[in-house]
């Protein structure tokens, strides 16, 4: 189902999201740990070292982080964004995991990690929020098809590297996002 949204809606939801990512950033950061070397030595033929480096995990005992009020506010107008369904959500450069993390969703937060990188903050919730409310659906918006795709290509050639800062960048460059 797709719904209409006006650019009013848009900037708003947007800038809800992009206030909320802010938000559960500061919460989890001093929580959160660095990769293992293991996992840094893992990831190092696909990733740059600082963006290794520097991106946090936490793992939320508790449950998935309570489902923000623009997503209830969303789904009750038909958007489909199953927020309690995902296992991690990287927020900036720490990702909240609610279960143990295999080492391909750990590919695949940090592919957002660098698709945050490259956009910063505001320019990747406007991506990610506009995809959303166009589609109305998550599985259409392009920043997961990126991330969702990436991780299927590392876990199905371990030992065919690749850069995702080069991929996401070219990306970015045809104007795909």
């Amino acid at each position: 189902m797709t719904v209409n949204f006006s650019e009013d809606e848009i900037v708003h939801y947007v800038n809800q999201a992009s206030s909320f990512i802010q938000n559960q950033r500061e919460i989890y950061y001093e929580s959160a740990s660095s990769l293992s070397a293991v996992e840094i030595n893992q990831f190092d033929p696909f990733f740059g070292h600082a963006i290794l480096k520097r991106t946090r995990f936490f793992q939320k005992g508790d449950g998935v982080i309570k489902i923000p009020d623009f997503v209830i506010d969303l789904r009750k107008r038909g958007v489909n964004f199953p927020w309690d369904g995902m296992g991690a959500t990287t927020f900036i450069d720490v990702v909240v995991a609610y279960k143990e993390l295999d080492m391909r969703t750990k590919f695949h937060e940090l592919v957002h990690a660098v698709q945050y990188e490259k956009f910063g903050l505001k320019q990747f919730a406007d991506k990610y929020i506009r995809s959303l409310l166009t589609t109305g659906s998550y599985n259409s918006i392009p920043l997961e098809i990126n991330a969702y795709s990436l991780d299927k290509d590392y876990s199905s050639n371990l030992d065919k590297p690749f850069s995702v800062e080069l991929e996401v960048q070219q990306l970015i460059n045809e104007n795909k996002f």
